[in-house]
């Protein structure tokens, strides 16, 4: 019997997910394999029924119910899952550890759902919404984003994978489901210079902690403009007494500023409530008389310090990477590529298609959407005959894979129909299915 090549695209994949099998029984890592296969050929995903009908069952003998028990009922760890995905991204860096820094983003996103039977169906705020209403009625994600530095064109360029996403079910703050994110990724990432982007609502509590716990991470971050900020404590002055562990209180009006792009930034050293220990602050604005527009961000590790711009020539963004003020923002930058990918995975990758109600369903659903779209990320990187597409957009990439998978499965479908007894039956289908697929006359 005629088989896929051993080059072909289906191999390429099968030994690219077979990473996670340690993770799976037998039969739940082909269930697995054939759900990310559906879900990167498949444009739009309706459902897991959708993906059963149009694309599953034409190729594979496996029920529809296994799919929905997979998800709703397998005992596989999605925590689990995203080591995995860190341990496959992490071999592709080949500069030493002492040269790069690695950004790990936390931020959440939420989705609308319609129906009340799903488990963690809450009435949220939206602070974005343009529907003239500040609440939503559906699920909120909280999600963990690695930022990779690969070099490219002869500088680094960073690029950005999901890592995974936890489902915010009131048991937990949304505080501490990235703190149980951060903690599930960070001893995998204890030999690298790591820094967490996150804006104002993460820069506290349970966060906080965990960077604090964890030598080798620090957080640059938005704050509250209101933060209170002091000067360093002074030298202790020999009286009775505890010195004093802040100096007097600060205020940016009277920084120095430097001019970049249309903001006016300052960095200074300073001591807040958040941290025991020094920090530094960065304040941005627009116009240093009316301060208006004005931003904070807090930086626990010094800006020099950072390995990746002292060692590397990283590609340059609206902030100068050798430029003291402005290199907590060049840094800060990276984190809106999270927001990239909540974009992508909603408008070109279905995430709000979910038709499973459980909390278990719909997280290990939403979680397979990021194996998908790290993995077609990642293939150019790893695959030689994909490499013209590196750090092209993931949805083009998918597009062409989706179309060697489809073109793969139907030849092999239909060879090894040539020794079935209903040949006649497969090969007619086979070939109907390949015309719609391919459009050929």
């Amino acid at each position: 019997m005629i088989n896929i090549p051993n080059n072909s695209i289906n191999k390429t994949l099968k030994q690219y997910l077979l990473q996670y099998r340690s993770i799976f029984t037998k039969r739940s890592f082909e269930i697995f394999h054939w759900l990310i296969l559906a879900i990167i050929s498949m444009e739009e995903i309706r459902s897991i029924k959708f993906l059963y009908d149009n694309f599953i069952s034409k190729y594979s003998n496996k029920v529809l119910n296994s799919f929905y028990y997979f998800l709703s009922h397998s005992s596989f760890s999605v925590e689990k899952l995203m080591s995995s995905t860190i341990s496959i991204i992490l071999t592709l860096i080949s500069d030493s550890k002492d040269e790069i820094t690695i950004f790990l983003s936390i931020d959440d996103t939420l989705q609308a759902k319609y129906g009340k039977k799903f488990d963690c169906y809450y009435k949220l705020f939206d602070h974005t919404s343009r529907t003239g209403s500040s609440y939503l009625s559906g699920h909120c994600f909280v999600s963990l984003v690695i930022n990779m530095p690969l070099e490219y064109n002869g500088k680094i360029k960073y690029l950005s994978l999901p890592v995974g996403y936890k489902l915010y079910d009131k048991t937990k703050s949304k505080l501490e489901l990235a703190s149980d994110l951060l903690n599930n990724a960070m001893p995998l990432l204890e030999s690298y210079q790591v820094i967490l982007l996150c804006d104002s609502w993460y820069s506290k509590g349970a966060v906080l902690n965990t960077v604090s716990s964890y030598d080798n991470l620090d957080l640059i971050g938005a704050v509250r403009k209101d933060t209170a900020i002091f000067n360093l404590a002074p030298k202790p002055t020999g009286k009775r007494g505890r010195p004093r562990i802040r100096g007097d209180k600060l205020d940016i009006h009277a920084f120095s500023y430097e001019k970049a792009n249309e903001y006016f930034i300052s960095t200074q050293k300073v001591m807040t409530r958040l941290f025991k220990i020094p920090i530094y602050i960065t304040v941005t604005t627009k116009d240093t008389n009316t301060f208006s527009s004005t931003r904070l961000f807090i930086c626990t590790i010094n800006p020099d310090e950072i390995n990746i711009f002292k060692n590397q020539d990283v590609q340059e963004t609206k902030y100068n990477n050798s430029d003291f003020n402005q290199v907590p923002l060049s840094a800060y930058s990276i984190r809106w590529n999270i927001e990239v990918i909540f974009y992508q995975h909603k408008f070109f990758w279905s995430f709000g298609n979910y038709m499973v109600r459980n909390k278990d369903a719909i997280e290990k659903y939403v979680n397979l959407l990021s194996v998908s779209y790290t993995l077609v990320s990642i293939l150019p990187f790893v695959e030689e005959k994909f490499k013209e597409y590196k750090f092209n957009s993931p949805q083009r990439i998918k597009r062409i894979i989706a179309e060697q998978i489809t073109k793969e499965l139907i030849f092999d479908s239909f060879v090894s129909s040539l020794e079935s007894s209903k040949i006649y039956f497969k090969i007619q289908k086979a070939i109907n299915s390949f015309l719609q697929r391919d459009k050929a006359a």
